[in-house]
């Protein structure tokens, strides 16, 4: 989809839960190169949003916080669910490590060793926030390597949990420097993807079948599969 239809649909897999306690993990890709902004972010101070207009990239807010991300060589996600639904007690506070354990479960089926970042021995000293996703470095971050890997992004609503995410297959740094004002030459050697981590990237419908296994094996849930249509409605509000 668009990048403004991929967050209008998950805006629609949100409001539908708030309505229908109806749990969804979701996996997408995008129809052109796109970025996403942080719901409390200027997208104008990190985007060339003339030159993205010109060149038919995608620019579109997120309802969660966090930096600029961009999207295109990757595998996306997002799900909603409630907290009893994770085994988050009602009465904790946010749960990262056990909801991104889904996550390191993923990389691992990749043969890969993945860790949150604040387990890193030097964490206080790289810990930081950003305009740009790919050069913060938060608490559950995750890791290959000691280099940061994709980003992920949560909003709370009552007992609901929705987060959204992405696994970068490769990261093309010179074309995505043509639309952001900041600087990359000092973030990307601190960021990986799948192409620099594996001799052979998996086919991404490989991909996405691995992050839905790992996803039922971490919280014990089976999966129904779904029509688009049920959220078009939605959408369109």
């Amino acid at each position: 989809m668009s990048a403004a239809d991929n967050m209008a649909f998950d805006a629609a897999i949100l409001s539908r839960y708030m309505e229908e306690d109806i749990p969804v993990l979701r996996l997408y890709r995008w129809l052109t190169p796109s970025f996403t902004y942080g719901v409390s972010q200027d997208p104008a101070g990190e985007i060339d949003m003339h030159r993205c207009a010109e060149d038919g990239i995608g620019v579109v807010g997120r309802m969660t916080g966090g930096g600029v991300l961009f999207h295109n060589d990757d595998v996306t996600y997002s799900f909603v669910c409630g907290k009893e639904d994770i085994g988050e007690p009602k009465s904790s506070l946010v749960s990262y490590r056990e909801i991104c354990a889904f996550l390191i479960r993923f990389y691992g089926s990749l043969g890969l060793k993945a860790s949150f970042a604040l387990e890193a021995p030097d964490f206080k000293d790289k810990s930081r926030p950003h305009e740009l996703c790919a050069a913060s470095c938060e608490k559950y971050d995750i890791l290959v390597g000691g280099k940061k890997i994709g980003g992920n992004a949560q909003k709370r609503k009552k007992n609901a949990i929705f987060q959204h995410g992405s696994i970068p297959c490769g990261i093309d740094w010179e074309f995505s420097a043509r639309y952001l004002k900041s600087p990359i030459d000092a973030i990307s050697p601190g960021v990986t993807s799948l192409f620099e981590e594996l001799n052979n990237v998996p086919d991404k419908k490989i991909l996405e079948s691995k992050l839905i296994e790992a996803f039922g094996e971490a919280f014990g849930v089976k999966f129904s599969e779904e029509s688009g249509s049920l959220y078009e409605a939605r959408m369109v509000k």
